[in-house]
């Protein structure tokens, strides 16, 4: 197959999985993910993360590939270097992010853990295996999120299962995966969790 055919392609597999306007397809420069976006839910091919709904990104041509897409997000180190400037402080960001929390709490008996350095679900995977990823919404997680890690084997990290757990993000995954707001069987080695 030559370049030009490939590129052909992977234009015509993009309007295959996400049909637009033509005046809409051949977007290039900074844009937002949003669910009509071809590139949603596919993996940026410089950090692993998915595309999220409300992303930015950049879109730029490169020759012999029909189109790039990469994060503009500081936090994913993807193409921070293009990034246009964050409009709203961390703090204001923490102090929302506090309130919603206090004010929607999660069930007592699931610890909601927040994704810091050094946490083994944020590490890049080796060769070709993919990101961790919530078991819900399958999007990769990131730093700084709020998840709810599977309790069943809390001397030991060997199931590592976690849901988002982050309103002040968007992500409700547990409530939308567990509306009750208890979990009574690992979801990975199906071992009752009350005993």
């Amino acid at each position: 197959m030559s370049a030009d055919q490939v590129i052909d392609f992977e234009r015509g597999l993009e309007a295959g999985l996400d049909p637009q306007p033509d005046d809409q397809r051949d977007v290039s420069g900074e844009a937002v993910t949003s669910l009509n976006s071809w590139w949603h839910y596919r993996r940026c091919s410089t950090c692993g993360h998915t595309f999220r709904r409300g992303d930015r990104v950049l879109i730029r041509q490169e020759p012999g590939v029909a189109r790039v897409v990469g994060h503009l997000d500081p936090v994913l180190d993807c193409a921070a270097d293009q990034a246009s400037e964050i409009t709203a402080s961390a703090a204001e960001l923490a102090a929302f992010a506090e309130g919603l929390l206090a004010a929607w709490p999660p069930s007592e008996d699931l610890p909601i853990t927040s994704l810091d350095a050094g946490d083994s679900r944020l590490a890049k995977p080796v060769g070709h295996f993919e990101r961790s990823k919530c078991m819900f919404c399958a999007h990769t997680f990131r730093r700084g999120e709020l998840v709810i890690v599977c309790p069943c084997q809390p001397s030991g990290p060997f199931c590592d299962a976690a849901v988002h757990r982050d309103p002040a993000r968007g992500l409700v995954c547990w409530e939308s995966w567990r509306p009750a707001n208890r979990m009574s069987v690992c979801p990975i080695f199906l071992t009752r969790l009350d005993g």
